[in-house]
């Protein structure tokens, strides 16, 4: 699975995930969370907050997750997150969006 499904994931499970250097994402208490099969929902306007924080720790929780969901060692799971946000900082550097999917 890409680092990016996993990040969903486990937004989706946990409510709130840091992305390091970028920021947080939450998502609102009163939002249900579709069930996994259900590809016709879509998520109403507001349910997903994002705060940018460049100083944003990196999310222990979410390395862990990756760890346990691509059984891949913790050292190479983080080296693949960090890829990732150097990629997502590239892409925000330029101004262009980074769509994420199950996200926006």
């Amino acid at each position: 699975m890409k680092v990016e499904q996993l990040l969903v994931q486990y937004l989706y499970k946990n409510k709130t995930v840091s992305i390091q250097d970028i920021g947080r994402f939450n998502i609102s208490p009163e939002f249900i969370i579709p069930a996994e099969g259900d590809k016709d929902s879509s998520l109403p306007e507001g349910a997903i907050q994002f705060e940018y924080d460049k100083n944003a720790l990196p999310d222990e929780g979410l390395i862990d997750y990756i760890v346990e969901q691509s059984r891949k060692i913790r050292p190479l799971a983080s080296s693949d997150l960090e890829s990732y946000t150097i990629l997502t900082r590239q892409f925000l550097n330029i101004g262009k969006p980074l769509p994420i999917e199950g996200l926006g």
